[in-house]
């Protein structure tokens, strides 16, 4: 019975690392793929666990002039860092580049997907369950 419960605090423990460690984000090329510029659906696209060291999503909007006409691309992929706007990001930065190039970045860090992929709803019960679990075990006797 000991063992089953070190085993099920271990694997809950486990779990919440991951969530908090490692952020899901998006990560696609309008170039290549048509179905990552806005309007974005989120149901043709697959969150992409991101490395521990990416602690954001961007969305980098590229607008260039080539060949006569105004070319624009999506870029969405994991972020090591960069500054999150006003509204958990919704609000983004926008620079101008030579050769008329216009890029806007977007951060966010606030969920998976940062534009309804994700929930952490279910953080908040596996840590209720494991915090329980742990109270409950008999710690007096594993010292025997």
């Amino acid at each position: 019975m000991k063992v089953l419960l070190i085993c099920f605090a271990l694997a809950a423990g486990f779990i919440l690392l991951d969530y908090t460690l490692a952020i899901k984000c998006f990560v696609c090329n309008s170039y290549h793929q048509h179905d990552c510029a806005d309007w974005f659906d989120n149901i043709t696209q697959h969150l992409t666990q991101c490395s521990s060291e990416h602690t954001m999503c961007r969305k980098v909007i590229q607008e260039a002039y080539y060949d006569g006409k105004w070319e624009t691309r999506y870029i969405r992929q994991c972020a090591v860092g960069g500054v999150i706007g006003p509204r958990e990001g919704r609000v983004c930065t926008d620079r101008f580049g030579t050769y008329q190039v216009l890029m806007r970045y977007c951060h966010c860090d606030n969920q998976d997907g940062c534009n309804g992929g994700g929930s952490m709803s279910a953080i908040l019960p596996l840590t209720l369950t494991s915090g329980v679990t742990l109270y409950m075990f008999p710690w007096h006797m594993w010292r025997s």
